[in-house]
């Protein structure tokens, strides 16, 4: 019934996202047992002596593994207990199954699939996780669409015709605007020119401004801050910094500003926002220094 209902997801349109991101965590933790309103997809990039338990089974992850969850399935993570583990995650539900008060009855049985590093799908999960943190344009559809490309290619689909619904992308505009987001995003704490931008790009700052808030939907200094506020939300939530602290360090030089715009943006105060959304869990994420990705680690995209 599983394989059914993932043919069924070629139509991008039937998806909706509710959350993604790519954590650390630290060994031995144990995660559940839980059972999820809506279906996930769980990537683990290495090979770890990490076990996935269900009500009919018990699979240790010692290959790179997808784990694909439906709604109403009681599980649980058993991490390793001598290595932290690395997964890559994407909360999903197609058609009539979200809304509701009540959790759903399992029908379906979870899927495990091994050696999937040598299929596309990682790299689908990680571009989601990446326009998820980039927002470009038509970055939703264009989750929707990789995250349908990720489940057909784990079902076997052969031969299908490209998608007329396939969207267009001009790179001559696309990549200088990612290199620029790349930028920001590197340089949070530090003073950010338009000019510099621009630079970066390899354009001048009025063609740079004009393209940029063409394409983002938002002009380039309103970009940097939404980039500032969002750095700031995950730091409220992992960090045991004061606010003021995470102010500066995400490149606020008033923090009386960083007050103002943090509400002006959240719709709520920065001290509110990490009494309400900070969660147990969190405490379970292991301290990232190296590891180079191009979207933030141990950050939960949200999407409803």
């Amino acid at each position: 019934m599983l394989w059914e209902k993932i043919q069924s997801v070629i139509d991008f349109r039937r998806i909706q996202l509710i959350g993604s991101g790519d954590f650390i965590v630290k060994p031995g933790w144990v995660y559940g047992p839980i059972r999820h309103r809506y279906r996930q997809i769980v990537y683990f990039p290495n090979g770890t002596e990490t076990r996935y338990v269900c009500s009919t089974r018990s699979i240790v992850l010692s290959k790179p593994s997808i784990i694909i969850t439906p709604p109403g399935e009681e599980h649980a993570y058993e991490f390793d207990s001598k290595q932290a583990v690395r997964h890559l995650f994407v909360t999903f539900s197609w058609g009539q199954e979200s809304g509701g008060e009540e959790l759903p009855e399992p029908g379906e049985q979870s899927v495990h699939l091994q050696s999937v590093e040598e299929t596309f799908v990682p790299f689908l999960i990680k571009q989601i996780l990446y326009l998820s943190n980039k927002k470009t344009h038509l970055w939703e559809e264009q989750c929707k669409i990789l995250l349908a490309s990720a489940l057909t290619e784990l079902e076997g689909l052969k031969g299908a015709s490209p998608s007329k619904l396939a969207l267009h992308s001009d790179t001559k505009i696309a990549l200088p605007i990612l290199q620029a987001l790349d930028y920001i995003d590197r340089h949070l704490a530090e003073p950010i020119s338009i000019e510099k931008l621009a630079q970066e790009a390899g354009w001048s700052h009025q063609h740079f401004t004009r393209k940029f808030a063409q394409y983002m939907g938002v002009s380039p200094q309103k970009a940097i801050i939404q980039r500032r506020i969002e750095r700031a939300c995950q730091l409220l939530l992992q960090e045991k910094g004061t606010i003021s602290e995470i102010a500066f360090s995400v490149g606020f030089q008033n923090v009386h500003y960083f007050y103002r715009t943090f509400m002006n943006v959240k719709g709520i105060t920065a001290s509110r926002y990490r009494e309400k959304y900070s969660a147990p869990h969190l405490k379970h994420l292991f301290p990232v220094k190296d590891l180079e990705t191009s979207y933030p680690l141990n950050h939960r995209f949200i999407y409803v």
